[in-house]
C-alpha cells in the first residue's frame, strides 16, 4: 500500500487502471499525476537547491531521506525489487514527499507462475559491487541489492555527494568511480586508499545511529548484502536523526545534530566561506511585511514625542523661517550665524536621509535593514523639531 495514500500523495507512479477500447482490447493505462515536484538532484545539490528549493534545510533533507526509506519499504513489502534506483527516478515536492517513477523497470514476480520479470538496467554509482560487470538481464535481484542503492541515495541527501569519492592516497592516478566502488574505497573504510576532501561533510555530523547504518552499508555490507541496513532500519535511524536536530541560534536555516555538539554549518562557513544552507530570499510579500514591521517598530516609540512636539509648536506659534535674501552680517554675531547655518543644514540633511530611508523600506528592498539607521534619524527629527525651529529664528532677535 502507498504509505502516503492518506494525504493523497502518490509515493510511486504505479498504473491505476487499464484503458480498453469498445472491443475490450487494452489500449493503455492510467497513471497518477505527480505535479509540483523536482528531481532528486535538485534537492541534494546545494547550488540547485538554493535556486529551486531555497527553504530546504538539513532537516528537510533528513525528512526526505526518511520518506524515501518508507516508500522503498512499502514497495519491498509487496514483493517488488526496484532495481534501478537513481536520482533521476525520484521526484520530491516542497513538503519533502518523494515519488518514485520509472516503475516499469521494477523486478516483478508473477504470483501465480513464479516467473520473474527482471530489471535489466543499472546506473553507475548505484549498482552494488557484487553486480558490477554482470548481465543484469540474467540475474534475479534481491532486496539486499536495493539496500545498497538506498544507502547511496541517503548519503547524497545528507552529505551532498557520493560516498565512494575523495582524495586518492594510493599509487598513480585515482581509479575510476566504479573501481573505487568495487574495491570499497570510501573515506571511512577499514583499508581505504582515499581520504575525505576539504569540502567533504564529515560522517560524525549525523546522528550516531545513522553513522552505524552507513558503516554497515559500505563496510560490512560491501560484499555481504544481508548485512546492509534494511529500509526499516534506515527509517528508524533517520527518525532518531530528525529528533536530534536542533535549530542554530545564529543562522536561521541551519540545523545540526545535538550529538555533534555545535553547528557544523556555521563552522564550515567560517572555515571555507561556503554556506550550504544560506538564508532563503524572502518573497515580495514577506519583504513588505518585514519592512512594515521595521517602520512600526521605529515609529512607535516616537508617537508620544511627536504629539508633544506638535502641541509645543501650536502653543508657542513657532515656524521655520527661511531667509528670502542674504542676511545682513552685522545683525548676527559669528556664533549665531554658525548656529543658524548648522540648524538649517542639519534639518535639510536629516530630512533627506529620512525620506530616502523611509522610501527604500516601503519599497521593501531585500537590504531594508541597511537603512534602519537613516529611518531612526528621520523619526528623531520629530523630537528635535522645536529646538531646530528656535535656532532658525535667531536672526530675528
Amino acid at each position: 500500500a502507498d504509505p502516503n495514500a492518506a494525504i493523497n500523495h502518490p509515493s510511486f507512479a504505479w498504473p491505476q487502471a487499464l484503458l480498453q477500447d469498445a472491443l475490450g482490447q487494452s489500449v493503455g493505462f492510467l497513471m497518477p499525476e505527480i505535479a509540483h515536484s523536482v528531481g532528486l538532484f535538485d534537492v541534494y545539490n546545494p547550488q540547485r537547491r538554493r535556486t529551486v528549493l531555497p527553504g530546504f534545510t538539513w532537516l528537510y533533507l533528513h525528512v526526505t531521506a526518511m520518506n524515501i526509506a518508507s516508500t522503498i519499504q512499502a514497495i519491498h513489502a509487496r514483493g517488488y525489487v526496484l532495481g534501478d534506483i537513481k536520482p533521476q527516478n525520484i521526484l520530491v515536492n516542497n513538503q519533502a514527499l518523494p515519488s518514485v517513477i520509472d516503475t516499469d523497470s521494477f523486478q516483478v514476480r508473477d504470483p501465480s507462475t513464479g516467473q520473474v520479470f527482471r530489471c535489466p538496467v543499472g546506473s553507475e554509482g548505484f549498482t552494488p559491487p557484487e553486480l558490477l560487470g554482470q548481465n543484469l538481464a540474467q540475474i534475479d535481484q534481491t532486496e539486499g541489492h536495493d539496500r545498497f542503492r538506498l544507502g547511496v541515495i541517503i548519503h547524497l541527501l545528507l552529505f551532498s555527494d557520493q560516498p565512494f569519492k575523495g582524495v586518492w592516497t594510493g599509487w598513480g592516478d585515482s581509479p575510476d568511480p566504479n573501481m573505487l566502488l568495487s574495491q570499497g574505497h570510501w573515506p571511512y573504510g577499514a583499508t581505504t586508499l582515499i581520504q575525505a576532501g576539504p569540502l567533504t561533510i564529515p560522517l560524525e555530523t549525523v546522528h550516531p545511529e545513522l553513522q552505524q547504518c552507513f558503516l554497515r552499508c559500505f563496510n560490512e555490507g560491501h560484499r555481504d548484502a544481508s548485512l546492509r541496513p534494511s529500509p526499516a532500519e534506515w527509517l528508524r535511524a533517520l527518525k532518531l536523526g530528525v529528533a536530534d536536530l536542533k535549530a542554530c541560534r545564529r543562522v536561521n536555516g541551519h540545523h545540526y545534530s545535538q550529538s555533534y555538539g555545535r553547528c557544523y554549518w556555521c563552522d564550515r562557513k567560517q572555515t571555507l566561506g561556503i554556506d550550504v544552507f544560506p538564508k532563503a530570499s524572502l518573497s515580495r510579500e514577506q519583504r513588505q511585511a518585514k519592512a512594515q514591521n521595521a517602520v512600526d517598530y521605529l515609529v512607535k516609540p516616537f508617537k508620544g514625542v511627536a504629539k508633544a512636539a506638535t502641541a509645543y509648536l501650536d502653543e508657542h506659534k513657532l515656524t521655520l523661517s527661511w531667509p528670502r535674501s542674504r542676511p545682513k552680517l552685522p545683525s548676527l554675531t559669528v556664533p549665531e550665524l554658525w548656529i543658524k547655518t548648522a540648524a538649517t543644514t542639519g534639518l535639510v540633511s536629516v530630512t533627506l536621509v529620512g525620506m530616502v530611508a523611509i522610501g527604500r523600506i516601503l519599497l521593501a528592498q531585500e537590504d531594508a535593514e541597511s537603512v534602519i539607521f537613516g529611518t531612526l534619524l528621520f523619526v528623531g527629527l520629530i523630537a528635535l523639531w522645536p529646538y531646530l525651529t528656535q535656532s532658525s529664528d535667531l536672526g530675528k532677535k
